[in-house]
């Protein structure tokens, strides 16, 4: 390597990139992610009903999930400076509709904004620290992504500390504000490492699209891994419902879920470790594996005790799983075009947000209860996490 690169990696800069990504984070989650939070205020301030408030939070993770991975393929060989910058515009300019706007057309452009500007932004973070490090990658990828557990973890009381004082529109402008704030101060520093930027490499088109699709291992790894989230998403759709089922009461269960971020969080930091000694992989599989025990588990839940057991399972499954994907992903497939790389897998994420509580409502509809589809959730997440540890050897392995 020569010297310039050298001096890149594990840098100063590194982390200033990684403390930033944490920042970004941290408030595009707790903007994003805690719409449950504010959602009766924003419900009271536009006259919406449940299926219309419902609606925007789904607007929302679409344009997060599909519309920020698209724009990461999309911006693969494009300086981020700028792209940044714009994501934190975009982010500002839906701050301000939200202040004129009084309709629910004028509430879903809000929102869709909003979550096209977060998956742009949430895309180039988890994409581009991995880029900046060699030695502690793992560590920073994990002290990073802890700004998911801690944007739901934080930002929740601060909501309602605002809105016992003010209206929604006027909270809106305090957190968002910060956030376009963050957005803007990292475009002053987001880039790729010098390195990458002197690479010539072919265009992210589609050539390079029908390259990776047709390589086996990629495939792999993309079904892989839009199937290890299953888990996630049901316990997100319906963890309160599946709990009081059990016999838990409803004061608890609400907390739950919380309860699984808030571990996820240590669970982050603890994982980038691992990852540094005994290698990344392994250590997002041993997590996926727990947490689908953990779903097979779960239907017979009836007892705090053991309630609070599989939390703590899940929010050590999802603090392997949430920090070490980007990078693995990126290591496997090349960082020159990391961005798009996370990009098409962000999509295939958004596959199974979207597919995931359709087939949690039509499974307990066929079968009047939550064990045969939190079994084949489980089983769905074994499988995930076997196609993804497949698809993600390093290409001197032996094919499988």
């Amino acid at each position: 390597m020569n010297d310039e690169h050298d001096s890149a990696f594990d840098s100063v800069t590194s982390w200033i990139v990684a403390a930033l990504g944490l920042l970004v984070l941290v408030l595009v989650w707790g903007v994003i992610f805690t719409f449950t939070v504010y959602s009766q205020a924003l419900g009271d301030a536009f006259g919406l009903s449940s299926l219309r408030l419902s609606s925007i939070f789904s607007i929302t993770t679409a344009a997060f999930y599909i519309a920020g991975g698209t724009i990461g393929i999309l911006i693969a060989r494009v300086p981020l400076r700028p792209v940044v910058a714009t994501a934190g515009a975009v982010f500002g300019v839906a701050i301000g509709l939200l202040q004129i706007s009084s309709s629910y057309l004028g509430l879903a452009v809000v929102f869709g904004l909003l979550g096209t500007a977060g998956g742009t932004m949430f895309v180039i973070v988890i994409s581009l620290v991995p880029q900046w490090f060699e030695q502690y990658e793992g560590r920073a990828m994990g002290i990073t992504m802890a700004g998911n557990g801690l944007g739901i973890f934080v930002l929740p009381p601060v909501w309602v500390w605002l809105l016992e004082r003010t209206g929604i529109r006027e909270a809106f402008v305090v957190v968002g504000g910060a956030t376009v704030l963050v957005m803007l101060i990292a475009a002053v520093v987001y880039r790729r490492p010098p390195e990458l930027r002197a690479q010539g490499t072919a265009p992210v088109d589609v050539a390079w699209l029908r390259s990776n699709l047709t390589d086996g291992r990629f495939v792999s790894s993309l079904v892989g891994f839009a199937l290890l989230w299953s888990w996630y998403f049901l316990l997100s759709a319906d963890l309160v419902g599946i709990l009081t089922t059990g016999g838990i009461s409803r004061a608890v269960a609400a907390t739950a879920f919380g309860i699984v971020g808030g571990v996820s969080v240590v669970a982050r930091v603890a994982s980038g470790e691992f990852a540094d000694r005994i290698g990344m992989r392994v250590t997002l599989a041993v997590g996926t594996l727990l947490a689908a025990a953990g779903m097979i588990v779960l239907p017979w839940t009836g007892t705090e005790p053991l309630m609070y057991v599989l939390l703590v399972i899940f929010g050590i499954g999802l603090g392997a799983i949430a920090p070490l994907f980007s990078p693995i992903i990126i290591e496997r497939f090349g960082p020159a075009n990391a961005t798009a790389i996370v990009g098409v897998f962000t999509v295939a994420e958004a596959a199974t947000a979207f597919l995931v509580p359709i087939g949690l409502n039509l499974l307990l509809g066929v079968t009047n209860g939550y064990v045969v589809p939190l079994l084949t959730v489980g089983g769905l997440t074994l499988l995930g996490a076997g196609l993804f540890y497949r698809g993600t050897a390093p290409k001197t392995s032996p094919q499988l």
